[in-house]
């Protein structure tokens, strides 16, 4: 994903109140749509530290938090561990290079990331291709 090297550099001061303010708005504007989200898996794409998936870790069964840089992916970890998540799990992963056959969700959400993104068609073909069957 594009930008990788910048949020390498910014993993540990990523979580501003104005970026934690954007993911509550986001992530209130994501559960609108959510339809027995509880017994559902979902994927938090591009998720950086977190700060959208975790705000709807609690209205999923499971919860895959995926983003291209491994420093905010460790970020997201720490979140985890010391809140004792059980139903969540990350990945470093960039769609963009490479697509995960194996890798199954009912909902991807993703927030501010597709500014990032050099072939979104490609990308969102990808997304779609993990999709499971009436996923949103």
């Amino acid at each position: 994903m594009g930008n990788t090297d910048k949020f390498e550099m910014i993993a540990d001061i990523y979580d501003t109140p104005e970026r934690i303010q954007i993911a509550r708005v986001s992530s209130n504007a994501i559960r609108e749509y959510l339809v027995d989200a509880k017994s559902k898996s979902a994927i938090d794409f591009g998720c950086g530290t977190g700060l959208v998936g975790m705000n709807l870790i609690s209205d999923f069964n499971s919860m895959l938090f995926l983003d291209t840089s491994q420093n905010m992916i460790h970020q997201i970890e720490q979140k985890i561990s010391s809140s004792n998540i059980q139903n969540a799990a990350t990945l470093c992963f960039d769609f963009e290079k490479d697509s995960l056959s194996d890798l199954h969700a009912d909902y991807i959400f993703m927030a501010q990331v597709l500014l990032h993104i050099k072939d979104i068609e490609l990308l969102l073909s990808r997304l779609y291709e993990i999709l499971e069957e009436n996923g949103h």
